[in-house]
C-alpha cells in the first residue's frame, strides 16, 4: 500500500446508549465516547493508523451516504458489535460486501448473534479498568496490524463465496478441466475447514495426575496455549520463561512465569504492560485465568511449542 499519509480505519460503533441498555452501562450515557476515547483511538493510532469516526465529519448533511462512501475509503474498517445496535450490523453488511479488511470487538456484556459467531472477534471489558484497558489497547492495535499485513486476504467473505460459486458451477456444467476443478474443490474444503477450526475453543487435553506445584512446573515447559478470543498465543518454556504472539505475528514477546506454592496457581509477568497476572487453573489443569484481566482465559491446545524456532 503506497501513499504519503497514514492508512484510515473507520469506526463503526454505537454513538448513544439506548434506554434499554443504561442500566448494563452503570447509568452511563457517554459510555461509548469512554470506549471511542479510551480503547479505540489510543489502539488504532498505536498500529499507525488514521482513527475516523462519521459523527466527527460535519461537512455534509447526508449521513448516510457520508458513512457508506467512508467504508469504501477505509483500509481498515473497526467496528464494535456490543449492544445490537442496527445501524452498526447494517454499516458492517456494507463493509463485507465492499470487500473491506475488518476487525471486530464487542464487551463481554453482548452475546454473538448467529450469523456473526464465526468471526473472529475481540472482547472488551466494559468497566475499562485501567489496567484491563492498558493490556485491551495493545492487543486491539496487534490484531488491527495483522488485518493491514494479510495479503491473502483471508478476511474477504467476498473471495471465498465466489470461490465456492465457481467450484459449482465448474461442478453443474460438466467442466472438462477437471484439474482446475479438483482444485477449486480442495481450496473450498481447505477454507471450510478453516473457518470450522477458527471456532474450536475447547481444550484437547486433560492433565488428571496434577497433585502438587511441582507437577504442574513439569508440565507446563513445551505446551501452548491459544486465548479464548483467538488473538494470542503463549508457549511455556523451561527456567520460567514464556512467549506470546499477538494475532499471528511472527514476533514472540518475552515474558516470566512463576508457579505457587498452592497448587493450580502461577504468576505471568507480561513484558507487554509490565503486569502481573494471577492465574488460577481448573481441576483439569488445562484452562487457566487470568484473575486482574476478564479476557485472560486460556486453553491448551498442544503439548509441543505452536511455532519451529520459537524464543531463537
Amino acid at each position: 500500500m503506497t501513499r504519503d499519509h497514514d492508512p484510515n480505519c473507520f469506526i463503526i460503533m454505537p454513538f448513544t446508549v439506548a434506554e434499554a441498555d443504561l442500566s448494563r452501562y452503570s447509568g452511563d450515557r457517554n459510555h461509548w465516547t469512554e470506549v471511542y476515547k479510551g480503547l479505540i483511538v489510543p489502539a488504532v493510532r498505536s498500529a499507525g493508523l488514521h482513527c475516523e469516526r462519521s459523527d466527527e465529519d460535519v461537512t455534509t448533511r447526508l449521513i448516510a451516504e457520508t458513512v457508506w462512501r467512508k467504508i469504501e475509503e477505509a483500509d481498515v474498517v473497526l467496528c464494535d458489535l456490543s449492544a445490537h445496535n442496527p445501524n452498526v450490523h447494517l454499516e458492517l453488511g456494507w463493509a463485507l460486501r465492499a470487500d473491506k479488511r475488518f476487525v471486530l470487538i464487542k464487551d463481554e456484556l453482548t452475546q454473538f448473534n448467529f450469523d456473526l459467531n464465526q468471526f473472529h472477534t475481540y472482547q472488551y471489558s466494559h468497566r475499562l479498568q485501567p489496567t484491563a484497558l492498558k493490556r485491551a489497547v495493545s492487543d486491539l492495535a496487534d490484531a488491527l496490524r495483522a488485518t493491514l499485513a494479510d495479503n491473502e486476504r483471508q478476511y474477504s467473505l467476498v473471495s471465498k463465496l465466489a470461490l465456492r460459486l465457481r467450484a459449482v458451477t465448474a461442478a453443474r456444467d460438466g467442466n472438462v478441466e477437471v484439474d482446475l476443478l479438483r482444485e477449486l474443490l480442495a481450496e473450498v474444503r481447505r477454507t471450510s475447514r478453516e473457518d470450522l477450526g477458527a471456532k474450536t475453543t475447547s481444550p484437547r487435553y486433560v492433565f488428571s495426575d496434577i497433585r502438587e506445584p511441582a507437577d504442574l512446573a513439569e508440565m507446563l515447559p513445551g505446551t501452548t496455549w491459544r486465548k479464548k478470543n483467538d488473538l494470542e498465543h503463549l508457549i511455556f518454556a523451561a527456567e520460567g520463561r514464556c512467549y506470546n504472539n499477538h494475532a499471528g505475528h511472527a514476533h514472540w514477546r518475552e515474558n516470566t512465569y512463576k508457579v505457587s506454592d498452592q497448587v493450580g496457581t502461577m504468576t505471568v509477568q507480561w513484558s507487554v504492560d509490565g503486569v502481573e497476572s494471577t492465574c488460577r487453573f481448573n481441576a483439569e489443569f488445562n484452562e487457566f485465568v487470568e484473575e486482574e484481566n476478564p479476557e485472560g482465559i486460556w486453553f491448551v491446545v498442544a503439548r509441543q511449542p505452536h511455532t519451529p524456532g520459537w524464543g531463537v
